[in-house]
């Protein structure tokens, strides 16, 4: 068995017992049946900023993923939207959001009728067509106005979480302003069995038990892991961290403790394949879906998240709100042992992780046949090349004329607006503001991320050449796109 794992469970779960008790079984399963096609785990980390991980400089304690990212490939110029459905969409599809009508400039809002386009495969659906049994739990996001747009009617043989943005961590409700509603699912039924206790647990539970089945019954996995946190709201967990007690503000202590459950949740699922003796045959991606929301405000959607030294956060077109973070690794057999503890510099975005999983997995003999945005960067990494691409459209939206960017080798052009309500640098520790530099020009702008990756001199009214051809670039994706904004 190979696998692309990630998991979710804290050290308070209740699975551990159940661990115990089933571990000596499982082995005898897994050793006695074994598929030759590998398991897939996906990650998705939502809201999980730049430096809110200890391996780029933050406070908050995250050892499991700081000793994980020294066996793994950090893609640290992996480029994500900024906000999550139209990244999740292109993580579930390997297309551009502006190439399925999914670019929308916010997300899916409650009440939307949006969604991934029938006739564009997710990766599930890919996935049960090779003959893998698939599952999902934790966020959707990505268009529930019928059943046939949710998990179980996108490829998924089992789902439980919510299908819109967000909910509460206990009593899973979501709260958009006039909008209240219950919104937590057992594939196609409401799931109120479990209402009061953290969401986690349940996540674990169900994942856990989707794994272990597929596992005894010798068939290939594909487990999608898309995690509650760090998303506002701001709820303290069951667990707290004394290496928090010092944060501050207090909205940030909180975070600081929602990422140290997630962090000691990846830990228990990284034990939990060691467990079950599949770690050795296991791939494993781990990704953000946008920037960390900062600070910016009291009020929603306001979090306390830095993405330090990048510039702003979440809903931004700066590097702050769309820069990822993303790790590849797994187990020896899977995983050479030649590019662990490896920064790949080659620039890369979200709609690439779907076809890199399928080479990784030996599928690439599928891959042209599903007309991917993205390419597969797992021959760069793996032989050492560069990338396969030198551009990223970052985002495209009202034709290209307003809350547009697009990333050609090291130039980057954002025309319009940037969208969000702010803008500036968010530090560590102190956690505080530092103000962007005043640009009057400030409706079209134009960096160079190699001697300006932060951001700080807009060099457009210098370099109107680069501009007019980028802008071209620009026009080259809205003519060419496949679907109407």
């Amino acid at each position: 068995l190979a696998t692309v794992s990630v998991l979710y469970c804290p050290p308070f779960s209740p699975l551990i017992t159940m661990r115990m008790m089933f571990t000596l079984l499982t082995l005898s399963l897994a050793t006695a049946v074994v598929s030759n096609q590998p398991h897939i785990l996906y990650m998705v980390v939502d809201d999980v900023g730049w430096t809110d991980v200890g391996f780029h400089g933050s406070n908050f304690p995250t050892p499991v993923l700081d000793k994980l990212v020294t066996e793994s490939v950090e893609m640290s110029k992996y480029y994500v939207q900024p906000v999550c459905s139209p990244t999740r969409s292109s993580l579930m599809t390997g297309r551009y959001p502006f190439n399925m009508g999914m670019q929308h400039l916010t997300t899916i809002i409650p009440g939307s009728t949006a969604h991934i386009p029938l006739d564009v495969k997710t990766i599930a659906e890919v996935m049960k067509e090779q003959g893998y049994e698939t599952h999902m739990v934790g966020k959707w996001h990505l268009g529930y106005a019928s059943w046939k747009y949710t998990p179980i009617g996108r490829g998924f043989d089992t789902f439980t979480g919510y299908l819109g943005g967000m909910i509460d961590y206990y009593n899973r409700t979501m709260n958009a302003g006039d909008i209240v509603g219950y919104d937590f699912w057992h594939n196609t039924a409401a799931d109120y069995t479990h209402d009061g206790s953290y969401t986690l647990t349940d996540y674990m539970t169900d994942s856990e038990a989707a794994l272990r089945k597929t596992v005894a019954a010798g068939k290939p996995s594909f487990l999608y892991f898309a995690h509650q946190n760090i998303h506002i709201p701001i709820d303290v967990p069951p667990t707290t961290s004394p290496k928090c007690e010092s944060v501050s503000p207090d909205r940030r202590k909180t975070l600081c403790d929602m990422m140290s459950v997630l962090d000691s949740a990846i830990g228990e699922t990284l034990q939990l394949y060691k467990d079950l003796g599949i770690w050795n045959n296991t791939l494993m991606i781990i990704t953000t879906d946008n920037g960390g929301m900062t600070y910016y405000q009291d009020a929603f959607p306001g979090s306390a998240s830095s993405n330090w030294p990048l510039r702003a956060g979440k809903t931004t077109l700066f590097e702050g709100g769309v820069k990822g973070v993303c790790l590849l690794t797994g187990g020896d057999n899977v995983f050479p042992s030649n590019i662990r503890n490896l920064k790949y510099f080659g620039m890369a975005h979200a709609a690439d992780l779907m076809p890199t999983i399928l080479t990784a997995a030996g599928m690439s003999d599928i891959v042209p046949s599903l007309e991917f945005d993205g390419v597969s960067h797992w021959e760069s990494i793996t032989k050492n090349l560069t990338s396969p691409r030198s551009e990223v459209p970052v985002n495209i939206v009202y034709s290209g004329l307003n809350y547009t960017s697009i990333i050609n080798n090291d130039m980057k052009l954002i025309v319009g607006k940037v969208q969000g309500a702010y803008d500036g640098y968010w530090t560590v520790s102190p956690y505080k503001e530092i103000p962007a530099p005043f640009d009057p020009h400030n409706t079209t702008r134009l960096f160079n991320l190699s001697a300006d990756p932060n951001e700080y001199h807009n060099i457009a009214e210098s370099h109107p050449e680069i501009v007019e051809f980028l802008k071209q670039r620009i026009e080259s994706y809205v003519k060419g796109k496949r679907y109407s904004e």
